[in-house]
């Protein structure tokens, strides 16, 4: 075998990888001609490199192997950093194969630090060592099988994220002399001791008010299921980061709500009232804390479990007990204790306080639903109301986001996808992956996409690749004249009149209906509340990919919210975290927290 060869049966003996993201360059050659010739494994031809790589990391999260995905060099490399990044602060598992020019010639133009040499070269492990796990370089065939082994590893364990090899056209072609299969790759995990899950399950059934903040990391670790139990378990309501949304049902009793600058009354307020908090699958980022950290949670004890050390030291936010440690077995152990030692928790005033929070301060305000005027939150309701189990939703960044992020009912087997960290235009291509893996792996539901009218065109082009390959996705379009979420911002900061956020100030919106009706896509639409029930009906039955495009309100407030002030210094007024935005009177404020030590 050359090396091309090798790479191509790895994947898919080693790694049971189905499924890869490809577009086909001059210096990926031997790699192109080895993947012509695999066995099992299929392929999607995306039309930019940005959603080849946002697609792959959509097929890892569903299919739970790494996303994988072949480009060549130059401006293909620089195309897919923005998906890297994103894959990297969002802890999405893939690998990355670059071809390459001449490795004699990379080597020559690094040792005398030269600009360039050869046409299309750039520094390609420089340019995305700050967005990924670790760059390899293959300039040696004999490192063919270690540096696999290591990449697949370092991409799907501890804190998983992006991996990138560069493999050199010359080395591609080369006979590889590794044997097969490769020595498996083996670094420890660390885990959480026994003495310390014990200390940490006293303390939780000492508390009078516990709280679980959850993230994404319960679905990354795959822990759903675990942490489901550990709370019936322990009696302990829980407050959702936005990336960890589909933790727990949104009808559980346990559910608080979901917290940070999108949040709900009653996750603010539990966490503000709370004496333990336990921190599993979060990072804390400004998003889930609000930017006025040191307010955040101050009352409480913080346990933070977490497989990535280096998120212990957060900004001017102490955390009183970091423990590093893979969540997944920290979860098992935590249960398996549980029961030996017959702990049972009993917290159900202090649930009950949550649940009633939740039912005074829902999220939907009636403003929104009881209207003839068309709005985000009314598309959302209705779409949730119709989805059904084990769907997977998908929503682009800006207003959609955050609307979902509030307004979405989580059902049973429900997954739900927003790129938090980097918070991505365009990211909606993302859903092409999920849409393959779910149907590769004979998913139950579909997969439903929130993007809006400005978001779309940042990876238009890829619904051609909806089209030739019949993805079914259902894509929502939010039409709402540009950038309504930044109009929003602009406004609130008094950039009167906003800037650079609307068709009237030529920000490029062109007629959706007829970009979809010329890719080849089945498109509706609707335009007045009382046909938005049957226009999502008619889209979630249609058969393959859909665009249901829904004119809203340009001037939807996203509510409640944290809302700060910008001052004449340019300095900003920093809101306490308990008062979302539109603010509650002080008296009933005191008032409503006070419940929680009644």
């Amino acid at each position: 075998m050359n090396v091309a060869e090798y790479i191509v049966k790895y994947l898919e003996e080693e790694e049971k990888i189905e499924h890869a993201y490809v577009i086909v360059g001059g210096a990926a050659l031997w790699i192109c001609k080895a993947l012509s010739q695999a066995k099992k494994l299929k392929f999607t031809f995306t039309n930019h490199e940005q959603p080849a790589v946002m697609s792959a990391e959509g097929y890892g999260r569903v299919s739970g192997k790494p996303g994988v995905a072949f480009v060549t060099n130059g401006p293909a490399l620089t195309n897919t950093v923005t998906a890297l990044a994103q894959a990297y602060v969002d802890s999405g598992s893939l690998v990355l194969f670059t071809g390459d020019s001449n490795h004699n010639h990379l080597r020559y133009e690094r040792d005398n630090n030269m600009r360039q040499y050869g046409t299309q070269d750039v520094r390609s492990e420089q340019i995305v060592k700050p967005v990924t796990k670790k760059a390899y370089v293959l300039d040696d065939p004999a490192k063919t099988a270690e540096v696999l082994s290591e990449a697949f590893w370092l991409a799907k364990n501890g804190r998983p994220g992006p991996v990138c090899i560069d493999v050199p056209i010359t080395i591609q072609g080369a006979e590889c002399p590794c044997e097969f299969p490769p020595k498996p790759y083996k670094a420890k995990i660390k885990t959480v001791s026994d003495e310390k899950v014990d200390e940490i399950l006293d303390k939780l059934m000492n508390a009078k008010r516990p709280l679980i903040l959850a993230g994404q990391g319960i679905r990354l670790s795959d822990s759903t299921g675990l942490f489901r139990e550990f709370i019936e378990r322990m009696d302990i309501p829980v407050v959702n980061s936005r990336m960890g949304i589909d933790s727990i049902l949104t009808d559980s009793r346990y559910f608080a709500g979901r917290c940070g600058n999108h949040g709900y009354r009653s996750s603010h307020f539990a966490i503000q009232t709370c004496d333990i908090l336990l921190i599993l699958g979060s990072h804390l980022a400004p998003n889930t804390t609000g930017y006025n950290v040191p307010e955040f949670s101050k009352q409480s004890y913080k346990i933070l479990i977490e497989c990535d050390p280096t998120e212990f030291n957060k900004y001017q936010l102490k955390i009183d007990d970091p423990v590093e440690g893979d969540l997944n077995d920290f979860l098992h152990k935590a249960l398996e204790r549980a029961y030996k030692k017959g702990l049972k928790g009993s917290h159900e005033k202090w649930v009950n306080c949550c649940q009633d929070w939740l039912k005074r301060y829902p999220v939907l305000q009636k403003r929104y639903i009881d209207t003839d005027v068309l709005n985000s939150y009314m598309l959302v309701n209705e779409v949730t109301k119709q989805a059904k189990e084990h769907d997977i939703v998908l929503a682009d960044t800006g207003s959609s986001c955050s609307v979902v992020a509030q307004a979405w009912d989580v059902k049973e087997g429900q997954k739900v996808f927003i790129s938090g960290g980097l918070s991505a235009m365009g990211y909606w291509a993302t859903s092409m992956g999920l849409a393959e893996a779910n149907r590769d792996g004979k998913g139950k539901g579909q997969v439903l996409v929130f993007v809006g009218d400005g978001a779309l065109q940042m990876n238009i082009h890829e619904y051609a690749t909806i089209a030739v390959n019949q993805i079914p996705v259902k894509i929502f379009l939010v039409s709402n004249d540009g950038y309504q979420f930044v109009r929003m911002s602009q406004s609130s900061y008094n950039i009167n009149p906003t800037f650079g956020t609307d068709a009237s100030d030529r920000v490029p919106i062109p007629n959706n209906e007829n970009i979809a009706r010329a890719y080849g896509l089945n498109y509706l639409s609707c335009r007045d509340v009382k046909d938005l029930p049957g226009v999502v009906s008619e889209a979630l039955a249609a058969e393959g990919p859909v665009v249901c495009e829904v004119f809203v309100s340009k001037d939807l407030e996203i509510e409640p919210r944290i809302r700060s002030y910008a001052k004449g210094d340019g300095t900003f007024i920093m809101p306490t975290y308990e008062n979302l935005y539109p603010y509650l009177d002080e008296e009933v404020l005191k008032e409503e927290l006070n419940k929680a030590y009644e």
